[in-house]
């Protein structure tokens, strides 16, 4: 069977790794890596396959970060999904030993037995009575030389692992020295395998006393401990081998992580090579014991991967700790309980910057699925808004993460989330947003009741229409399966407009009972001084408490600046100091700026700190800050001076928090972000061209200068390896783009061969998502220039090479680059130097075409349609591109009314993306409103629920009156305008205004939006004479009346054929509140 023709179910063994130096052991081991297979929508295991021996694996690596026994059986639970036919498993990786039996570079082996487990979870109490625990040593240890044959091909295979996968003299044991021998008598042993208990927990052991008592509870046998085994325990057939990397004590060391990583891999191969292939076909299927298992339990594994899901997006939210107690004013409230009581109930909980909407957003996801727990019938999913984050919070991304939410709540996989998979995983294309959204809308009326929360809207952004068809989408599911909505935003006019309609606002502000909670959980942070005084305790948190105002962040900071201080008289000096007024937030960050600046040894560092955060294109991981912090410019190769982290913390005054479910380092609030984005120039001017430097420094280090990885498992070594290279690669060129940056570093970078080129494949397959296999090859330094706009180094880069239309394995040149990434500086500087315009890629565009279906107007003076009827101007109004709409349209060479395939024009695609600028543009430029596409949509009728646009429509469409003046409302019908007007008129009334025709209907929305265009007669008459303020008073709409009277220009005294008044009629209908109104306006003449 050739590598080609593998399928799912070919695979029967499953090798598990925690972290990504031991998939890199794991995969250095393969005899054969076979390409990728697909998978489906809910696995997000990275898997890389391949043969060892005889037997096909699947290698599977837990998620960065996330580490633990739950995460474990998370992954294994997917891998079994995915590939069925998988008959044991192997959970390969480093451990800590247990002294002085085991030592460093030994592996051990878990070993069941029909009265103990070969591992126990014990710190979940699942060890028996007694802790009375066997060790099993019945196997014979393999031979050494096989293991050492093994280490061996790997060096040879992998020279790039050699320095870190091979034991060498720089290894030193801890065990020896701690007891007293000199360096000349540690004479190292041969490795050796041991075979017994291996003890997992959830978090990492560093302390021997703590290690001896697990020991001793367990009988004294325990032989290693280790924290991802015990999740596969119960329902994965799995043998456990752990190569021993430390002691499990506070001298733990990473330096022999990758050594007891590869050893251990290396008993996983020499085991699968002893073990006939034919045996392990006739198993039984690991997911089928599984199954069985998960019916005897319970809690599956399933409820246990949503609720550790559930934890880690709580944690991330906010590193406060909650207080018991905090937000229950929130849900005690009547408005609370209303919202969860009711269906298609909006609960909108605005909130002024720093008042606790993220702190109380937990309290009620937690609420809600405490009150739902198991609940199948139920649907909850929520969205985290994050100003840093505002790539995943595209309306498709966010879509798909509700989806995704509400189908991991199902026992099985939904479906219709099945059918969505199979139309486009085989095409290798991702579903459009209506596609996603019709998916989300029938799986959500499958559940009773569905509660969708949203937290911090405001941070989701608003220019390119994200934050609008995200409460669009959300509005049309409460409609469709009745879905109760609970958002949180600051107080913004623009967002509050959204919820006035039959919409619960309760506002959010820190309660003095949850700040006091939170008071008093942080008092013993503080000085021994306030420690050891109530009076003084009482009374600061009586002054933060008068001080904050509701802004629930100001507690923390105004505690932060009374840390140091150590005397009651300094204490209440600062109390007294504290800001209370609109500026406090300004007030309260310069203050910890100056306390930065008067600490003279740490200044520098922690204003590094701060840039590198507040400039950063995305958050940062510990990891990559600290990398990022100790690069030294000059330097060729890393020298891992790394900070440590919480002294990286320690010295930023409490500006800079850690995020510890996922490592994340960012500023305590995205007010002090903004703070600094204002001041950037006062604290840290030359923040942007050092990030440059730093990263093209980084970059630029002699590991790299071999190019590009060849497989994709070598990548991924790359970036563990070297945790800022994912950061540098994808972000360098924004930095040097904003300090137009022309730095020696930056140019020696980009005239580099291997460096550049090795930066292009990060970028692509990071940046640009594509597959690892056809990402695009052999780009050059003026290929990542264009990609990234940089005009200044473009140019600097053009007296040093002619190769500017050298083309990359996809035939892109830096035009076609630039083109793509609308940077139309650099386009006219390529294409003053002579770059070939006409040149073509492998699918034969031209760069031309390529910039028309990007989006960038500066070359796109063509008005040619592609298969699919898009001209570059319906493409730019598609794409929601106004640069390229202007520059098209003052061509004066396209077709403004150009319809696609669908029939749809410029100002259609528009107007139903509700982009109020092109849709103005379109218009000025003569496009026409009266169009309808194939499937009878027209702009107004797209438009019903955005005013603004519709306004404008109208507006436009009254200047298409006939001699009279009147807006023709037959027209009006019958063009699709019925959802904004609401007018169902039998047989077309001829002569009416639209005017008169909202009056007969009594629209008062209507009427006022016509009446806010001032350009509508109201006096005009209709065929028989009457006018609006004559129909209002006749059929009794009061309201309309005074609208009319309002204007000023209503003529109450118009009199019809037959002598009948306004007054006269309303008079006989007994409308005596619209007979007063007139009456009021003085002018009304009464004839004796």
């Amino acid at each position: 069977m050739s590598s080609t023709e593998f399928v799912h179910g070919d695979y029967t063994v499953g090798w598990v790794c925690a972290l990504p130096k031991e998939q890199t052991a794991a995969t250095a081991m393969l005899d054969v890596e076979h390409p990728d297979l697909p998978k489906p929508p809910i696995d997000h295991n990275t898997y890389t396959l391949g043969t060892v021996g005889n037997h096909n694996v699947v290698i599977a690596c837990l998620p960065r970060g996330k580490y633990g026994t739950n995460s474990g059986a998370i992954v294994a639970t997917r891998m079994l999904d995915t590939f069925p036919s998988i008959k044991f498993g192997l959970m390969v990786g480093i451990g800590g030993g247990i002294p002085p039996k085991v030592r460093l570079g030994d592996v051990v082996v878990s070993i069941p037995t029909d009265q103990y487990p070969g591992f126990v979870q014990w710190d979940f109490g699942k060890a028996e009575k007694g802790g009375q625990f066997d060790r099993k040593g019945t196997l014979n240890n393999p031979p050494s030389v096989l293991l050492t044959a093994y280490l061996d091909e790997l060096a040879t295979k992998w020279p790039d692992l050699v320095p870190k996968y091979i034991k060498s003299d720089s290894l030193k044991d801890p065990l020896l020295s701690s007891a007293g021998l000199p360096d000349d008598r540690e004479a190292p042993r041969d490795m050796q395998v041991h075979y017994g208990l291996i003890a997992s927990r959830n978090q990492v052991v560093k302390d021997a006393v703590f290690r001896n008592n697990i020991n001793r509870q367990l009988g004294g046998n325990v032989l290693c401990l280790e924290i991802e085994a015990a999740g596969l325990a119960n329902d994965f057939p799995c043998l456990v081998i752990r190569g021993i990397c430390d002691y499990a004590d506070s001298g733990e060391s990473k330096e022999c992580q990758e050594h007891a990583a590869a050893v251990a891999a290396a008993f996983a191969k020499e085991l699968l090579s002893v073990v006939p292939a034919q045996e392990v076909n006739q198993m039984c299927n690991a997911k089928t014991s599984w199954m069985k298992c998960r019916k005897k339990l319970p809690t599956s594994i399933h409820s246990a991967q949503r609720n550790q899901e559930h934890q880690d997006i709580l944690d991330w939210l906010t590193t406060i700790e909650r207080q018991p107690g905090t937000g229950q004013w929130l849900l005690d409230s009547e408005q609370y309980q209303t919202w969860l009581k009711t269906s298609r109930q909006t609960l909108f909980c605005p909130g002024i910057p720093g008042a606790g909407k993220t702190i109380l957003t937990p309290v009620v996801v937690d609420d809600v699925g405490k009150r739902f727990n198991g609940d199948i019938n139920i649907g909850i999913a929520y969205i985290y808004c994050n100003f840093r984050q505002q790539d995943n919070q595209r309306i498709d991304k966010m879509l798909a993460s509700l989806l995704k939410q509400l189908a991991e709540r199902q026992p099985s996989l939904p479906e219709v989330v099945k059918d969505l998979y199979n139309r486009h995983k085989p095409k290798k294309t991702r579903p459009l947003v209506d596609e996603i959204s019709t998916t989300l809308r029938s799986l959500a009326k499958t559940y009773v009741r569905v509660y969708l929360l949203v937290d911090v809207l405001d941070e989701c952004q608003a220019s390119d229409g994200s934050r609008a068809e995200l409460l669009r989408e959300l509005f049309a599911l409460q409609k469709s399966c009745g879905a109760s909505l609970f958002m949180t935003s600051r107080i913004m006019p623009d967002i509050q407009e959204n919820f006035t309609d039959n919409a619960i606002e309760l506002e959010i502000r820190a309660s003095e009972e949850d700040v006091g909670r939170y008071l008093d959980s942080r008092v013993a942070s503080l000085s021994k001084v306030v420690r050891n005084n109530p009076k003084l305790r009482e009374d600061i948190k009586t002054e933060v408490v008068r001080a904050v105002n509701g802004m629930f962040l100001l507690a923390e900071l105004h505690l932060n600046s009374l840390e140091g201080k150590f005397s009651p008289k300094d204490i209440r000096r600062a109390l007294k100091a504290l800001p209370t007024e609109s500026t406090a937030y300004d007030e309260t960050y310069k203050a910890a700026m100056e306390r930065i600046g008067s600490q003279a040894n740490t200044e520098a560092f922690a204003k590094k700190v701060l840039a590198c955060i507040t400039c950063a294109r995305r958050s940062f991981t510990t990891s990559e800050l600290q990398h990022a912090l100790a690069v030294e410019v000059g330097e060729t190769e890393f020298d891992e001076n790394l900070p440590e982290v919480d002294d990286v913390v320690a010295v930023c005054a409490g500006l800079v928090v850690v995020d510890k479910e996922n490592n994340i380092i960012r500023l305590v609030h995205y007010t002090t972000q903004q703070y600094f984005e204002r001041t950037q120039g006062d604290w840290f001017p030359t923040a942007e061209a050092d990030i440059t430097t730093a990263c093209v420094t980084y970059l630029s280090y002699k590991t790299f200068e071999s190019g590009p990885c060849e497989t994709k498992s070598r990548m991924d070594e790359r970036l563990w390896s070297h945790q800022l290279y994912g950061y540098a690669a994808n972000n360098w060129g924004h930095h040097a783009r904003i300090s137009l940056s022309t730095s020696k570093e930056l140019i020696e970078f980009l005239c580099s061969n291997g460096q550049a080129e090795a930066a292009a494949e990060a970028l692509m397959v990071m940046a640009e998502s594509w597959n690892y296999m056809e990402a695009p090859q052999r780009m050059t330094g003026l290929h990542l220039a264009a990609y990234f706009g940089m005009a200044e180094a473009m140019a600097a880069l053009l007296t040093h090479v002619n190769y500017r239309d050298l083309k990359d394995t996809r035939g892109w040149t830096p035009l076609a680059w630039a083109a793509m990434k609308r940077h139309g500086a650099v386009i006219k500087l390529l294409l003053e130097n002579g770059a070939d315009a006409d040149s073509r890629d492998v699918y034969h565009r031209t760069p031309l075409l390529l910039t028309a279906e990007m989006g960038h107007g500066t070359i796109a003076g063509i008005d040619i349609p592609d298969g699919s009827g898009f001209t570059p101007l319906l493409m730019a109004a598609y794409q929601g591109h106004e640069s390229i709409v202007r520059l098209l349209l003052e061509t004066g060479q396209v077709d403004v009314d150009a319809n696609d395939t669908h029939g749809r024009t410029p100002l259609l695609w528009a107007a139903m993306k509700w982009n109020e600028p092109i849709v103005r543009l379109l218009l000025e430029h003569g496009a026409e409103i009266d169009v309808r596409s194939r499937d009878g949509q027209a702009p107004l009728s797209v438009t019903s629920a955005n005013e603004a646009i519709t306004k404008i429509l109208l507006a436009a469409a009254a200047t298409k009156r006939d001699d009279s003046s009147q807006i023709p409302a037959p027209l009006l019908a019958q063009r699709g305008y019925e959802t904004v007007v609401q007018l169902v008129l039998p047989n077309n009334i001829a002569g009416l205004t639209l005017l008169a025709i909202a009056t007969m209907k009594g629209h008062e929305n209507i009427i006022k939006l016509l009446l806010s265009m001032g350009e509508v007669d109201v006096n005009l008459r209709d065929n028989s004479g009457k006018t609006p303020l004559y129909w209002a008073a006749t059929l009794g709409h009061q309201g309309i009346v005074d609208l009319l009277l309002a204007t000023g220009q209503a003529d109450v005294n118009v009199t019809i054929e037959g002598g009948q008044t306004a007054i006269s009629m309303a008079r006989a209908k007994k409308h005596e509140g619209i007979v007063r109104s007139l009456l009021g306006t003085g002018k009304v003449i009464i004839e004796e």
